[in-house]
């Protein structure tokens, strides 16, 4: 059996899904501007360099191996220092294959390759995880692997052999977990869900939790695991994801739900059974208490959603 691994999880529930977006070749002093956007933003560069300044953060100058992941869809722009931007449904409009052209005169070539990652649902303890901006500069062992991504994702652009795209979304999917991963705190008293996966003692809980959704599990279980007493399970753990662990059981059961709710048919009923509830009513009455509206509303409002 397949040991449970929290993120996996959590991007399965969100039903996450990557694409290789419309890469971009500049040439003399260009810019462009992208507007606020829904799900996560990913560019690599290719060659050359770049300014990119996010709105609410520092401008950074990239070079050759960069690379940067913006995942509470901020604006943000992109180009050469101090040059005219243009809007990037311009600058894309037009693009044929892979990469839009921007020339603007001679010099100051540039290429980078992008990617973009949708979810059915915001999922508020990893989007509260994660910064608004990830940078990964190159040198560094986890621009590396990104790097041998990019590399055999270019390879199958540039070859188009058959199921190049469907193999494309699945490498640009490993890159959007790569820098989730090189986002994670290493700091010692970091707060959030990215930080409790990586504790050596709350991580433990949170694998068993997410292995048998269903259990009532009993505080006294959950802290064993952990090598703590109930006392400092409990506080460790609100301290890490400023949850009660019981919270925590709830508020995953109900993202299965909707889930379930979003891709199946079941019935409410067996939904409830499935995740341990003895009565519909009282998995109505937690579902609702999380997600704010009954399941039975909930299911009809994302069958009637654009992107259900």
């Amino acid at each position: 059996m397949l040991r449970s691994d929290p993120l996996s999880d959590v991007l399965q529930a969100l039903e996450a899904r990557s694409v290789v977006s419309t890469g971009l070749r500049a040439t003399g002093s260009w810019s462009v501007a992208v507007p606020g956007h829904v799900g996560m933003k990913f560019n690599a560069i290719l060659s050359g360099e770049c300014v990119l300044s996010v709105e609410g953060a520092e401008r950074v100058t990239l070079f050759t191996g960069d690379c940067f992941l913006l995942t509470q869809g901020l604006p943000f722009t992109i180009g050469v220092e101090n040059a005219y931007p243009r809007p990037a449904k311009e600058v894309f409009a037009d693009a044929r294959g892979y990469f839009a052209e921007l020339d603007c005169g001679g010099g100051n070539e540039f290429s980078c390759i992008g990617g973009r990652m949708d979810t059915t649902v915001e999922l508020g303890f990893l989007q509260s995880s994660l910064p608004s901006l990830i940078l990964l500069k190159r040198g560094t062992p986890e621009a590396a692997r990104v790097g041998w991504l990019l590399e055999r994702l270019t390879d199958e652009l540039s070859q188009q052999l058959p199921g190049s795209n469907a193999i494309g979304s699945q490498i640009m999917h490993m890159i959007f977990i790569e820098m989730i991963r090189a986002s994670a705190p290493t700091a010692p008293g970091v707060s959030n869900w990215l930080a409790a996966v990586l504790d050596p003692k709350i991580g433990r809980a949170l694998r068993l939790i997410h292995a048998e959704p269903k259990k009532l599990w009993r505080l006294a279980e959950l802290a064993d695991a952990s090598n703590l007493s109930k006392s400092q399970f409990s506080s460790r753990f609100a301290e890490v994801l400023s949850l009660s662990p019981i919270d925590y059981v709830l508020r995953w059961r109900m993202t299965l739900a909707g889930r379930s709710l979003r891709m199946t048919g079941l019935k409410i009923a067996q939904i409830a059974h499935e995740l341990g509830y003895q009565s519909e009513a009282a998995f109505g009455a937690a579902f609702k208490r999380v997600h704010g509206v009954s399941p039975g509303k909930y299911r009809s409002e994302v069958s009637g959603s654009p992107r259900s």
